[in-house]
């Protein structure tokens, strides 16, 4: 960055990337509700999914 650039922050109205999946614990996700490809269900989203696709979801709450 030069001395003529602005610092810009991105703040988020909820939550905050954190990092986690649905298996570290999120208070949404369903292990035992499963579809016929073994997704699990999500009740924040109304969807299924592997936990590895929603690393750094906004709706974890630990």
């Amino acid at each position: 960055m030069n001395n003529n650039q602005a610092k810009q922050e991105i703040k988020l109205p909820c939550g905050k990337m954190c990092g986690h999946n649905c298996s570290d614990g999120c208070i949404y996700w369903n292990p035992y509700d499963r579809d016929s490809n073994g997704r699990q269900y999500c009740s924040h989203y109304g969807h299924y999914y592997y936990p590895r696709e929603r690393q750094g979801c906004l709706s974890y709450k630990g």
